[in-house]
């Protein structure tokens, strides 16, 4: 039983846990890269191809906050 209702609750998890999809833009956040480090992440500025000469990246982001 667990077998078979692993895959399609994978599935269905994984298709609509997607808030942003290809060719969607981001919104520009700065979060610190560290808390005892230099320097800020700053998302639009790094990772946007239009931005920074033509260097497009993917990110994948996990965010944890305990509010």
């Amino acid at each position: 039983m667990i077998k078979k209702s692993f895959i399609p609750i994978f599935i269905f998890t994984t298709v609509f846990a997607l808030p942003l999809q290809e060719g969607d833009t981001c919104p520009n956040f700065t979060v610190p890269i560290c808390e005892n480090g230099e320097g800020e992440f700053d998302l639009y500025t790094i990772c946007n191809g239009d931005e920074n000469g033509g260097n497009y990246k993917v990110t994948w982001i996990n965010m944890f906050t305990s509010w």
